[in-house]
């Protein structure tokens, strides 16, 4: 399996794995009420974001485009038609979440966390948009 391949089912792994908790989060309070709950959802979120880092750090080295931060890795993902603006934007804050999970500075707060649970769906068109990138260059020799 390719380094892109990877990525992206680890990525759909967690995504499914969030789409299960929230039933169990029907509100932020959940969290704070539920430590076990909030590290799983938590580290789940960690995953989603540093995957999606990952993925968009590959593509841009591909490209031959350089990035100073995560942020700009994942702004590099417009030179490919499979990513509209529209799911970039939905993507730009997955760094600085990432950022806050992994050094626990706000706002890892249990509204955040609520609030990012209601917006998986950019991160799932974005593997519908990377398993298309895929079947384009098959060669992956990563």
């Amino acid at each position: 399996m390719s380094y892109l391949a990877e990525r992206a089912a680890e990525l759909r792994r967690q995504l499914a794995h969030l789409e299960e908790l929230q039933a169990r989060v029907p509100n932020p309070t959940a969290l704070d009420e539920d430590l076990s709950l909030a590290n799983d959802v938590r580290y789940a979120l960690l995953v989603v974001c540093q995957r999606v880092i990952d993925i968009a750090g590959e593509l841009s080295t591909r490209r031959g485009l350089r990035f100073e931060d995560y942020s700009e890795a994942v702004r590099n993902l417009a030179i490919y038609e499979e990513f509209p603006d529209a799911l970039i934007r939905r993507l730009e804050p997955l760094p600085a979440l990432r950022n806050s999970l992994v050094h626990g500075t706000p706002p890892d707060d249990s509204h955040r966390l609520f609030d990012f649970l209601g917006k998986l769906d950019g991160a799932e068109r974005f593997v519908q948009a990377v398993a298309r990138v895929i079947q384009k260059a098959p060669l992956d020799r990563r």
